[in-house]
């Protein structure tokens, strides 16, 4: 039987926070460190993940590389904002419409399909915005920035770990909504799938056909895949 492999962004491409998000992580060097970051085009860092953002703004701004102890706080003051700010204006987080269906949608046919995530973000606030989103996601197919630099390393992780347990799988796809998830899913040799949820049109214009602005209705997401 063929059985596909989904492995999904969160940021912008489950969940839409990226305002806020941005808000919460610039406080957290500001409360953590007293420190005003300087450069805040994500994009334009090598790797778009916040393990590496944040190990790089600390060694931009102290020309010191940063510990765990210094990168555990920062994540925690993160998180404590973004709870802050979530609580003082819940419309500033939403979930991109029919992604609960779609999840149980795969849960039902997990003979067919097997998802995994793979997310730039940290694990404590990612587990947070799934949590907030009604996503009950098994901890260990969840592949966060805390022990990686880029996505490449947490998607080929999580393929050698299904494929050990011998799945062998007719297609990957990663469902991604910038151009950097483009451009990993490109460099691993594996399908993709934008989500452009706020209809700028921006994977469109760089030649991605497969784009979508949301999972509803199901069948949409599915004659993709």
């Amino acid at each position: 039987m063929n059985v596909k492999l989904i492995i999904f962004d969160i940021d912008g491409t489950l969940c839409h926070s990226r305002y806020i998000d941005d808000k919460c992580y610039i406080q957290a060097f500001k409360k953590g460190l007293d420190l005003d970051i300087k450069n805040t085009d994500w994009n334009s860092y090598k790797h778009v993940t916040d393990h590496f953002v944040t190990k790089q703004i600390i060694l931009t701004e102290t020309g010191n590389p940063p510990g765990k102890d210094l990168i555990e706080m920062i994540i925690d003051y993160y998180a404590e904002e973004l709870k802050i700010q979530l609580d003082k204006d819940d419309t500033s987080f939403t979930a991109i419409p029919g992604v609960k269906r779609m999840f149980e949608y795969f849960y039902n046919n997990s003979d067919k399909y097997k998802t995994g995530i793979a997310t730039g973000g940290f694990r404590k606030t990612a587990m947070y915005k799934l949590d907030k989103i009604g996503i009950n996601f098994p901890e260990e197919h969840i592949y966060s920035s805390n022990n990686y630099d880029t996505k490449q390393e947490m998607i080929r992780e999580l393929m050698y770990r299904n494929i050990s347990n011998k799945i062998n799988f007719d297609k990957v796809i990663y469902v991604g909504d910038r151009e950097y998830d483009f451009q990993v899913a490109k460099e691993l040799n594996i399908d993709f799938i934008g989500i452009d949820f706020k209809g700028n049109g921006k994977l469109r214009s760089l030649g991605i056909e497969n784009v979508i602005n949301n999972y509803d209705p199901i069948e949409k997401f599915l004659a993709l895949i």
